[in-house]
């Protein structure tokens, strides 16, 4: 079951899915965290925290890309948060600096970011790429594309879901990279 789904069976209160989220994803948060303070408890305790505040706040939350992608943020600020407010110096200095020169990381980031998606459409069989790109970049709807290749609509319809599974999943693996660069 993706993020998304898991997501909605959170905001109605299934703790199974919650779980699934939390194995998911403690393992790479615990270690994100771990490397910016040396007390292993306090990285736990800000580990727990964030997932315990995902679970209460999960009505009020409105999750607009990535679940991931809000829980690595959750756990950063708890972990700056807990730095400033013990005056813990990082490990190291480079490993803060990006945070705090955030407008090159920034855009070196999106710089990257629209690369490696570019990288990963070029990858893409060459008819799910076209109709990726229609879709996409030309904006037709899947009656069009289908026209316009002379191919089914639910060809069109579920070569699309599987591109959008592919780049997803790519997504994915990026934003694992990302989330270890902090």
């Amino acid at each position: 079951m993706d993020d998304h789904q898991l997501w909605l069976l959170i905001k109605e209160g299934d703790r199974r899915a919650f779980d699934n989220i939390y194995h998911r994803y403690a393992e790479v948060i615990f270690s994100s965290i771990y490397k910016h303070i040396s007390s292993r408890q306090d990285a736990e305790d800000i580990l727990q925290e964030t997932f315990i505040a995902l679970w209460e706040k999960r009505h009020k939350i409105t999750i607009e890309s990535s679940l991931f992608n809000y829980l690595f943020s959750m756990a950063r600020y708890r972990t700056l948060s807990y730095m400033r407010n013990n005056t813990v110096r990082p490990v190291s200095v480079e490993l803060l600096d990006p945070l705090l020169r955030e407008d090159s990381m920034t855009e070196r980031t999106i710089r990257f970011a629209e690369s490696a998606v570019q990288q990963e459409i070029q990858r893409l069989p060459d008819q799910m790429k076209r109709v990726y790109q229609l879709n996409s970049e030309s904006g037709m709807d899947p009656r069009q594309i289908a026209e316009h290749l002379s191919i089914s609509p639910n060809t069109v319809k579920n070569t699309l879901v599987k591109a959008r599974k592919r780049l997803r999943h790519a997504a994915t693996r990026l934003a694992s990279f990302f989330f270890t660069l902090f």
